[in-house]
């Protein structure tokens, strides 16, 4: 006898609708919260503290002195709207003694998009790392933001990272602070930022097991006194791909542009890719560009490395190291060395000069000045660098400016950092200024001490780098003293910052139930 399952053969849009009904009560709870003179808040604290879970909180345009958030509220968006960034400066000491936003312990996810934030700094006493992010959560993306004169851009954990189409300026202090720093954390994507002119320290350190650095401006510039561009102490499985890096004449660390391994723990993954990058040395002959004191694998791929220095030092012995297709050249045809522009100009020596490589480590977009990146063309024979000659005539025109009106915080990751296409071969980068950069459009985001081993001299350790959890007054209670041997990267801390936690209802649940259900989410290029 054959049995009727009536329900059996309910449509996808019954499902569906009986599905947003059931989840209905968590959604409807998800609110925007206004800040500004005239708005429901007045100052961003008072808004961080109202917050729900799932809620977003738009900030209008405007000066906010010394307001100061403690963020204990996962799933929560904090965007700047309106003609211009927000800006959130302190003029005192944070009171937590942290940073002007601190993403407290357990908390995530959270995405902080186009806000500005200055000032942050803390005594000696208390660590000398004031942030203008403290990040002790367990997933943080910060997008289209702005990062200046704070002991530190953004100080992080280990939690899930990512940043993109933001620009960190002239933070530092003593050396052992940085424009951005991120720990043990397991993955972090850096793409499509301009960091530059550090104080002492690192345009980018990252402790992290996994990280993907792409299409970036890393630069000293002609003033700026910073220690290495990249340094990743810990190793791990790292891609650097598609970057700009310059090393400047006035640089504390002279010796160094990417530093892998050099000191601490040691990450398990101990692979590194550098692939079609362009790095400019204006500085001394000694400089390494690619130095790797320890590493299972180092692969230095179709880079184009100007200026004098040597391209890859390696310190381990049975290292396999694959050096393929880069070039070192004093003129290496570009449109505008001094004025930072590494396009290629017609008949430069590095077009069509690349090797064919694996699609992990060929890059698919390149950088625009400031703050954004464009689709990289396929142009005949790869090219050499961070850029390809020419014009695909079957691009789509747009380029990754990052500020999501939407609150969608998707980034698209890949093993490339992959971006979403745009008109290659537009950009008209050329000299900057040492003002804050926009980043681009506000609306449609498409994607998601002591000696060295160098002979350099540092100052003497200091009791910076308290990034623990937090105590009953709000300061740190661990310290992690650091051991870099290099110039201005002693005393880095760890701590804080985890992955991100999808557990509970909301959207999340809603789309892990439809996918059980079969649906199937399509990407739709705009």
């Amino acid at each position: 006898m054959r049995t009727s399952f009536k329900y059996a053969h309910l449509s996808n849009s019954v499902l569906l609708g009986a599905l947003v009904g059931l989840l209905a009560p968590s959604l409807a709870q998800a609110a925007t919260l206004s800040v500004g003179a005239g708005k429901q808040y007045k100052t961003v604290k008072e808004a961080v503290a109202a917050a729900k879970s799932g809620d977003v909180i738009e900030i209008d345009p405007g000066e906010y002195v010394d307001d100061i958030s403690s963020i204990k509220t996962g799933d929560l968006t904090i965007r700047g709207v309106g003609d211009s960034r927000p800006h959130l400066r302190a003029t005192v000491p944070p009171p937590n003694k942290k940073g002007i936003f601190v993403v407290e312990a357990g908390v995530g996810p959270v995405t902080v998009e186009n806000i500005e934030f200055s000032g942050s700094k803390i005594s000696q006493g208390d660590g000398n790392n004031g942030a203008g992010i403290r990040a002790q959560g367990t997933d943080l993306t910060v997008r289209n933001c702005y990062f200046h004169d704070n002991q530190n851009g953004i100080l992080a954990g280990d939690g899930a990272m990512t940043v993109e189409y933001s620009e960190f300026a002239f933070n530092g202090e003593a050396g052992y602070e940085h424009n951005i720093y991120i720990g043990t954390a397991p993955k972090f994507v850096f793409r499509g930022n301009y960091s530059h002119h550090v104080k002492s320290g690192h345009a980018v350190k990252s402790r992290a097991l996994e990280n993907h650095i792409v299409y970036n401006r890393l630069m000293e510039e002609a003033d700026g006194n910073g220690s290495a561009l990249i340094d990743l102490p810990q190793g791990g499985l790292s891609y650097v791909i598609g970057n700009l890096i310059q090393k400047g004449p006035k640089a504390e660390n002279k010796n160094r542009i990417i530093f892998y391994k050099g000191e601490g723990g040691t990450n398990p993954d101990l692979r590194l890719f550098v692939s079609h990058n362009t790095f400019v040395n204006d500085g001394s002959p000694n400089a390494v560009f690619v130095d790797a004191p320890a590493g299972t694998e180092v692969h230095v791929l179709n880079n184009l490395f100007v200026g004098p220095g040597t391209p890859i030092k390696t310190g381990d012995p049975n290292a396999m190291v694959v050096d393929l297709g880069n070039l070192k050249l004093d003129d290496a045809g570009l449109v505008d060395r001094s004025g930072y522009d590494y396009r290629l100009l017609d008949g430069a020596p590095g077009i069509d000069a690349g090797e064919a490589l694996d699609a992990a480590l060929i890059p698919d977009s390149q950088y625009l000045h400031p703050s954004q990146t464009e689709s990289r063309p396929v142009v005949g024979a790869p090219d050499v660098g961070a850029y390809e000659f020419g014009v695909d005539e079957g691009t789509t025109g747009e380029t990754s400016t990052g500020t999501d009106s939407t609150g969608d915080d998707s980034t698209g990751d890949d093993s490339t950092g992959g971006d979403p296409t745009g008109e290659p071969g537009t950009s008209s980068e050329g000299p900057t200024t040492d003002g804050p950069t926009t980043g681009g459009p506000t609306t449609n985001d498409p994607t998601t001490d002591g000696a060295t081993s160098d002979g350099e001299t540092t100052a003497a350790p200091s009791t910076e780098g308290s990034i623990g959890t937090t105590d009953a007054t709000g300061g740190a209670s661990d310290t992690d003293p650091g051991t870099d041997t290099d110039t201005g990267s002693a005393g880095d801390d760890d701590g804080g910052c985890g992955c991100r936690n999808d557990a509970g209802g909301g959207p999340g649940a809603l789309l892990t139930v439809l996918a059980v259900l079969g649906f199937t989410a399509r990407r739709r290029r705009r």
